[in-house]
């Protein structure tokens, strides 16, 4: 069983991270004391992000449609199927990569860079990308420790641009939801594990112009 904590903290920080046009959502759990932090807990959590962010689409097309030219708008849909999720767990190194703050460098698991330059651009008036970069960090739990465990859910997915001809359902996505992201910017989906904090983590992208 896992539950939502650092709400105040988290809404307040997502909120910023909005205004800034950063393209991503998070949420930060804990599991019950006798849980164990194993891929099915991560894949639990992965499930409680994708509710949350069915909701917010929910809501905001809710919003939409109060206005009178938007009353016959199609809802959104968002489906998922963890079942076909498959869990990549990083090295030291690859979680180091995530916790650099270089707007160049554009490797795989350069999260700086994609924090920073989503399609729209990014306009940091209240906080410097790097402080609020640091300070999202923070609140996921990711540290550089020995014993920290991050999976990464869309490693093995096809590239738009890269794909084979050859179909392969193993490399298709497990969500609609990233949709968008894989038509060029790409796409995220981490889970988080914070031994000391007893904290699990989870975070998602995926956008397009």
């Amino acid at each position: 069983m896992l539950r939502i904590v650092e709400q105040q903290a988290s809404a307040s920080l997502r909120q910023r991270m909005e205004k800034a046009g950063c393209a991503f959502d998070f949420l930060v759990l804990v599991p019950e004391a006798s849980d164990a932090a194993d891929e099915v807990l991560h894949r639990q959590a992965v499930d409680l992000l994708f509710q949350h962010l069915k909701a917010q689409w929910l809501e905001r097309h809710r919003q939409l449609t109060l206005d009178p030219r938007y009353t016959e708008a199609a809802p959104p849909s968002m489906g998922w199927d963890l079942r076909k999720a498959v869990a990549k767990l990083l090295s030291r190194d690859e979680r180091a990569r995530l916790m650099r703050i270089d707007k160049d460098d554009q490797h795989t698991y350069a999260l700086y860079a994609a924090f920073c330059d989503p399609p729209y651009g990014t306009r940091f008036s209240d906080d410097t990308p790097q402080a609020l970069f640091s300070e999202w960090l923070d609140l996921l739990g990711l540290e550089d420790s020995t014993d920290g465990v991050v999976l990464s859910w869309v490693d093995n997915f096809n590239l738009n641009w890269t794909a084979s001809d050859e179909y392969d359902p193993a490399r298709e996505p497990w969500s609609d939801y990233f949709d968008d992201g894989l038509e060029w910017w790409g796409v995220w989906c981490l889970s988080i594990w914070n031994p000391k904090r007893r904290t699990l983590a989870v975070l998602a992208a995926s956008t397009t112009d």
